[in-house]
């Protein structure tokens, strides 16, 4: 099977993966053998799709696995990824886009994860070109 059926075949799984996890009951959903899981299926993702759009496998490189990541990771971060209003917790920063609500509702938003990948590519792509002239011309600077 060619790549490009592989990636369709991917964005088609992973679509239905998060419409089938999404608007659902749960009730352990702050428990570890809820959390392990979602992080393991969400590293397993993350891998699978730098390895069929990433143009270089060296996950230190590919910007793309990184700003998952980070999106990823901020949902983690008490204070700056979490909002809680009336029981109901809202992940994700800039944007929340994962929802748990207190009856055991989730709801996962990817209009809010599109946003907040995109806005960390942007910043990670802006400091990494700005590392690369600052690194550039200090290297001109010192071989003078």
């Amino acid at each position: 099977m060619n790549k490009g059926k592989l990636q369709v075949l991917y964005i088609i799984s992973v679509l239905a993966l998060l419409m089938i996890f999404s608007n659902r009951y749960y009730t352990s959903i702050g428990e570890l053998n809820f959390i392990v899981p979602v992080i393991i299926v969400s590293l397993l993702i993350g891998v699978i799709g730098v390895y069929l759009f990433g143009k270089d496998i060296r996950l230190y490189k590919n910007v793309y696995f990184i700003s998952y990541m980070i999106t990823i990771g901020l949902v983690f971060v008490p204070v700056l990824g979490v909002y809680i209003e009336d029981g109901s917790y809202f992940y994700g920063f800039p944007a929340q886009w994962f929802n748990y609500y207190s009856n055991g509702y989730v709801n996962f938003e990817l209009g809010g994860f599109l946003f907040n990948y995109f806005i960390i590519y942007l910043i990670l792509r802006l400091l990494n070109k700005i590392l690369l002239r600052f690194f550039k011309d200090n290297y001109t600077e010192t071989s003078n």
